[in-house]
């Protein structure tokens, strides 16, 4: 089991709680775990990178010069490769980057990157979201009382609009919820704030003990 301090807003802390350590705890392999990312970064790639050919580019239908007689080599259109203007020889087209990511890889996924942000002490819970106002400066406070620099994530369970009203403005800060957020998401973000519900829904879902 790993313990974690379960703090409010202010960063006082509210309770203790115990969690699974195969979900919160669990050993990193990092083979594993760049396998899984790489599969992540690559289906967010859209593929429609494309290059003209030279049946596609401008001009170019008339032979240049003669066939013989000018010492230069036979040219039959300025718009092929060796030609300023012309075709894109070899060039990338559309097409699909998708690695399947089974299932199973995904949970260990979670596991591993959830289990990397408790170790290394950049993972804190708290207790909700409902912050007292929809201003920005009342997230801004709070990760300067947490010292929390560069990119942070914030997951709840179901985020409601007021803290994603509250969020939304801050620079490096994203807010999220639980069935949107992928093991890309947390291990990109150097700080990571569960709130109570989250992190009990992410023990029940990943826990090795529920018979995942």
């Amino acid at each position: 089991m790993a313990t974690f301090e379960i703090y409010n807003l202010d960063k006082t802390v509210n309770e203790r709680i115990e969690l699974d350590g195969s979900v919160f705890d669990a050993p990193v392999n990092d083979f594993f775990l760049h396998q899984v990312l790489v599969g992540y970064q690559a289906n967010k790639r859209q593929g429609t990178h494309q290059t003209k050919t030279r049946h596609e580019v401008s001009g170019g239908g008339k032979k240049p010069f003669r066939q013989k007689g000018t010492g230069r080599a036979r040219q039959g259109t300025t718009r092929a490769a060796q030609h300023r203007g012309g075709e894109r020889q070899f060039g990338p087209v559309p097409h699909s980057y998708r690695q399947a990511i089974p299932k199973k890889m995904k949970q260990e996924a979670f596991r591993q990157c959830l289990s990397m942000k408790a170790r290394s002490g950049k993972c804190f819970l708290l207790s909700d979201l409902n912050f007292p106002e929809i201003k920005t400066k009342n997230a801004a406070n709070l990760l300067k009382a947490f010292e929390a620099k560069g990119r942070t994530l914030f997951v709840d369970a179901k985020p409601d609009n007021k803290s994603l009203l509250v969020i939304r403005n801050l620079p490096y800060a994203a807010i999220q919820c639980v069935n949107s957020c992928s093991p890309l998401d947390i291990f990109e973000s150097d700080n990571l704030f569960l709130t109570k519900a989250a992190a009990e829904l992410y023990q029940q879902r990943y826990s090795k003990q529920g018979g995942q």
